[in-house]
């Protein structure tokens, strides 16, 4: 018995090496090709809030599958026991299947997606089982409401500066304040050169007065609705004092006194004096100054540019004492962070406040705030210099985003009358990418910063006034909306990532189409089809990180 297990054994071993299963066999077997599997799924199963009009409904594969057998009949959606019609299409790159629904899913609805077993891998295998995955869609969007007899702030304009940026050529003006072929801006902020002379009506002998008059006169030419308002970063230097209980602060500054320090109260006549020169230089040579500010930042000390230092006791006491010489609008403090502390005194103070008409300030370190005391007096409030480095080397659409949010803020929740932004166009000289149109000074292109102020610029003029509107109807939606002149206007902002079907009502008007202007990543103020306004109501998909105006 145990010579014929022995024997039997070694005939097997035998076989099993003739048949390739050891290391010197003539034989060579494949392991059988894998089976497919759905390793990935978006939405992903149970997922809820899915965009109704974007739901991006994909499936992602284990294995390289038969782009023919990818089809309707094996990538299907259904709700309720109901087929949804879609295109349905395959990605070799990535072994990810697409289906496409033909129209907007239903809100708040529960969908189910199948692949079956008809899908085959590229090696002809199937998949073993029907694979389904489940997820519900959001809620329908709020509809925005917009009443136009309801005004708010009436609305001075947008802008930006052309400081130390030199002369703007024609074609550069044309760009920035055409209303037509342009952004159309409405404001142009320009600085006061301090080193001319009293002798001289202090008109600087380097022409940086002329230089910016000549820019003022561009940018009316330009845009016959334009404002012109001017900044002084520093007195002369022979109006300040630099005892050592109120220092310069920059020994980089030439001349240093040029940096910090304060106006010697002894100058102040002198100071208001100046700023009226400049006032009638501007106004003698054909441009009327629409404002003069008192001081650019007075609360922002240690810099190493042009500055001067003013407590909020010694603005009010200059306004007080000599601003009534001014014959333009006053515009104080343009406080760095548009803190309220530095404009209170002066408006607290019945022999200084009805000579301040408008209220500024800068957003650095900050964002739009009501100004509770100057707009409850009445007075104008406008944001008058601010910019945010682009996340890249140039602005793109996620920069465009997030300017024309702090547009919207700024009318909406601080309700100023006016934005201007920092540079106005971009300077290859001071290496800073955050102009409203780019360097090319013969045929200037517009910046992602500047389709951003474009969507409010170019329709909404000075004089126009802002009016009630359902401001964040979800997360993400941004709106407001301004009408003047017979027209109307909404811009509407979609910083989410998928797209919206988003409906509006307009009331107290008798519009019946509008006609979408936007900003995508895709294209930087492009006109769309009009849409109509049946019964005051209409509803518009606007896309993923977008910025649409509509415009009658």
């Amino acid at each position: 018995m145990r010579i014929r297990t022995a024997f039997f054994l070694s005939t097997v071993a035998l076989l099993l090496s003739g048949c390739g299963g050891g290391s010197s066999g003539g034989g060579n077997h494949n392991p059988p090709p894998a089976t497919p599997t759905v390793t990935a799924t978006a939405p992903s199963n149970g997922a809820t809030g899915v965009s109704a009009s974007s739901p991006g409904i994909t499936a992602t594969f284990s294995e390289a599958m038969t782009a023919s057998t990818i089809t309707s009949a094996t990538f299907t959606l259904s709700s309720g026991g109901s087929s949804v019609t879609g295109a349905v299409s395959y990605s070799s790159s990535n072994n990810q299947a697409a289906f496409t629904p033909a129209a907007a899913l239903a809100s708040n609805t529960s969908y189910t997606a199948t692949i079956t077993t008809g899908a085959e891998s590229s090696a002809g295998v199937a998949l073993a089982a029907n694979y389904t995955w489940s997820f519900t869609t959001a809620a329908p969007p709020t509809p925005v409401t917009v009443d136009f007899s309801s005004a708010s702030q009436t609305i001075r304009g947008f802008g930006g500066a052309t400081a130390w940026l030199g002369q703007l050529t024609t074609q550069q003006a044309a760009a920035l304040f055409s209303p037509t072929s342009g952004l159309g801006l409405s404001i142009l902020r320009v600085r006061i050169d301090p080193t001319g002379e009293a002798a001289n009506n202090w008109v600087p002998a380097n022409g940086a007065w002329g230089t910016e008059l000549a820019n003022a006169t561009e940018a009316v030419a330009a845009n016959p609705n334009a404002i012109v308002f001017a900044s002084p970063w520093t007195p002369p230097v022979s109006m300040k004092n630099s005892s050592a209980s109120q220092p310069y602060y920059s020994p980089a500054c030439s001349p240093q006194q040029n940096c910090g320090g304060f106006l010697d109260p002894s100058n102040y006549a002198a100071y208001a004096a100046y700023l009226e020169d400049f006032v009638s230089y501007f106004q003698t040579n054909g441009v009327n100054l629409y404002g003069i500010s008192m001081q650019n930042e007075p609360d922002y000390a240690n810099v190493d540019y042009e500055s001067c230092n003013w407590t909020p006791q010694q603005m009010d006491s200059w306004i007080a004492s000599n601003a009534s010489v001014l014959s333009t609008k006053l515009i104080m403090p343009e406080s760095f962070d548009f803190d309220p502390v530095q404009a209170a005194t002066a408006l607290s103070d019945p022999n200084a406040e009805p000579l301040v008409s408008i209220v500024g300030g800068h957003l650095y370190g900050t964002t739009p705030a009501y100004q509770t005391q100057a707009e409850g007096l009445g007075k104008d409030v406008w944001m008058t210099e601010h910019y945010v480095q682009p996340a890249g080397a140039q602005p793109a659409i996620g920069d465009a985003i997030s300017m024309a949010e702090e547009i919207h803020n700024s009318m909406v929740t601080g309700q100023f009358n006016a934005y201007v932004w920092w540079w106005i166009w971009d300077n290859p000289g001071l290496s800073i990418n955050i102009g409203l149109i780019d360097e090319n000074t013969s045929a200037p292109s517009p910046t992602y910063y500047g389709y951003a102020i474009e969507q409010f610029s170019r329709f909404v003029q000075p004089g126009w006034v802002r009016v009630s509107a359902t401001a964040n109807p979800e997360t993400g939606i941004d709106v407001s909306a301004y009408s003047g002149s017979g027209h109307v206007a909404i811009v509407v902002i979609n910083a989410s990532a998928g797209s919206v079907n988003q409906p509006f009502t307009l009331q107290n008007t008798t519009v019946t189409s509008l006609t979408p202007y936007q900003t995508t990543a895709n294209g930087g103020f492009q006109q769309q089809t009009a849409v109509s306004v049946s019964g005051g109501q209409f509803s518009y998909t606007l896309p993923a990180q977008s910025i649409t105006t509509f415009y009658q």
